[in-house]
């Protein structure tokens, strides 16, 4: 089924995190990037910068893992949303995300993540660089499979340098 998802090219993110304000600003009125559902992650090692936002997974473990139907795919968008109003703050889908794009609001006491702006995502509309794209995608492509694992191992390289 195809569906349209952010594709991310990382080598053309500079770091400028305007992804991350414009996102929280959207979702919580506010620029900061621990309210962000985009974040920049800075590698070290090789002094690049990576963006982690959710790929919503085709076997989306989230979903899977919330025992409290908090976690549903939007039928319009194809994004896996969380019902902040649903959420039991029980965190599972936090530990089980492959990639790290779900967050916890401690003063809200609710999981978050990307919801695709209603698949209108503002980080996209906003990068200056278009290192964010909006493009239509297959789960079943091989170059879909390659860029979830290929984003996955540079996240987790940078988190072990």
């Amino acid at each position: 089924m195809p569906v349209k998802l952010i594709e991310v090219s990382h080598n053309k993110c500079v770091g400028c995190r305007l992804c991350e304000y414009v996102c929280s600003l959207s979702h919580d009125g506010e620029c900061s990037t621990s309210m962000s559902r985009i974040r920049i992650v800075r590698d070290e090692e090789f002094g690049n910068h990576l963006v982690s936002s959710c790929m919503h997974c085709e076997e989306a473990h989230c979903l899977e893992s919330c025992v409290y139907d908090a976690i549903t795919r939007d039928e319009k968008t194809g994004a896996v949303v969380i019902d902040a109003g649903m959420c039991n703050a029980c965190q599972a889908c936090l530990v089980v995300c492959p990639v790290n794009a779900v967050h916890f609001n401690q003063e809200k006491n609710v999981a978050f993540k990307c919801d695709l702006c209603d698949g209108d995502p503002e980080c996209v509309k906003f990068c200056s660089r278009s290192a964010l794209t909006l493009k239509e995608t297959d789960f079943a492509t091989p170059e879909r499979k390659s860029a979830m694992a290929e984003t996955s191992r540079l996240l987790a390289q940078a988190k072990g340098a």
